[in-house]
């Protein structure tokens, strides 16, 4: 046990004298950016009624930019919706939204 008290004590003087030598450590900036993580949403959806046919949607909604003062940025959004069956036939749509916010 004595040794053991020993050599951690030998250990915490030799990270304190080399801590102490080498200054406080320096923030380094990297040479390339850091990717930031983005969250976005998607929505799915699909309504079905008697004799009219059925109806599908997908919705991705994203922030794409936001400025480093944080009063703008730049929203997108892309849908698709289609229709199946009924009396109106089949058919789709499909839209793309770009959004700026200032706040």
């Amino acid at each position: 046990m004595i040794r053991f008290r020993i050599y951690f004590l030998a250990l915490l003087f030799i990270i304190h004298c080399s801590l102490a030598t080498c200054g406080p450590i320096q923030k380094v900036e990297p040479a390339v950016p850091i990717r930031v993580r983005r969250q976005f949403s998607m929505n799915f959806g699909a309504t079905h009624q008697q004799d009219e046919g059925t109806d599908v949607t997908a919705e991705a909604i994203a922030r794409l930019w936001r400025s480093k003062s944080g009063t703008t940025e730049v929203q997108g959004s892309a849908s698709y919706n289609q229709h199946f069956g009924g009396f109106q036939g089949d058919g789709h749509d499909y839209r793309l939204k770009l959004k700026i916010v200032f706040t």
